[in-house]
């Protein structure tokens, strides 16, 4: 079951029925969130063509296949906006780790040492 909200289009005045997941990305707590995921949208969008036609009239105008080359150029630079997208969300403080627990050194109100990580106690 899903719940969904209607709004009114401003300049047609008709009504929109979006899901409510939808409006998730636009509260306070992510929009740091949506500002990346555009930011790294508009660039996917845009730098892979850039660079297709840059790599089209200029570094590959002399090769046999310039639009090869300038294909895997453009699916190198999509390439390096994803991995750079995946590394700056993985570079993201965890809203966990940020419980200071400075008195406990071996922290074990967080979670129970298990494995390797457990001490004798005997």
């Amino acid at each position: 079951m899903t719940f969904h909200s209607t709004i009114i289009r401003p300049c047609t005045g008709t009504y929109l029925t979006l899901p409510l997941y939808y409006f998730r990305l636009f509260q306070e707590q992510n929009r740091d969130v949506l500002k990346k995921l555009g930011f790294a949208t508009l660039l996917m969008f845009t730098l892979p063509i850039i660079g297709f036609y840059l790599g089209l009239h200029f570094l590959f105008s002399q090769k046999q296949e310039p639009t090869a080359w300038s294909g895997i150029f453009a699916v190198v630079i999509a390439n390096c906006v994803v991995s750079g997208y995946v590394y700056s969300a993985f570079a993201e403080d965890d809203e966990g780790d940020m419980i200071n627990n400075e008195d406990d050194e071996d922290n074990d109100e967080a979670a129970p040492r298990v494995g390797a990580f457990k001490r004798r106690t005997d």
